[in-house]
Parts: C-alpha cells; structure tokens; sequence
C-alpha cells in the first residue's frame, strides 16, 4: 500500500476496527488487487503519529513488526457479481 493508502485507510480503521482496504493494481501483471489491513497497534500508532502528507516513507513499527499484512480472514467469492466504479 501507498503512503495515502495507509493514511486513508488508518481513518477508517480507527472508526470500524475490522475494515478492510481494498487496493486495485490494474497494471500488475501479479495481482490486480490486495485486501489489507493495518497491524495493531505497530502500524496504527506509525500511521497515528505521521504528520507528512503525500507519497512518503514510513519508520517500521517499535515492535518490528509491518505496517501492514494482507487479510488472511476474507473470503473472496468468486460466484459473486459486481461492478468497480472509479469516482476519481
């Protein structure tokens, strides 16, 4: 996740603990998407107390742990339809 990934997302999380972010990658030839979260409390209290704004890095977690982890607990049903709308 980006820089702004992580600061939109901590927004989020801070309010409902068990959101999720959702990160598109259309021109990853890998993965076109990740489904992520911020670790708690390491990658929360980075994100809590960053002042920065726009693409920047980021100091690993005092624990040593990352910033964030991709979700193991999400089911991806592959039978369900959707459609992505970019409002960008």
């Amino acid at each position: 996740m980006s820089s702004i990934d992580l600061h939109t997302h901590y927004s989020y999380q801070i309010m409902l603990p068990e959101s999720v972010a959702i990160v598109m990658a259309p021109k990853d030839g890998s993965r076109t998407h990740g489904i992520f979260r911020l670790t708690t409390p390491g990658g929360m209290s980075v994100i809590r107390n960053c002042q920065q704004r726009g693409f920047h890095p980021h100091n690993q977690p005092s624990d040593g742990g990352p910033i964030y982890k991709a979700c193991t607990d999400v089911y991806m049903n592959p039978d369900l339809k959707f459609d992505i709308i970019d409002l960008r």
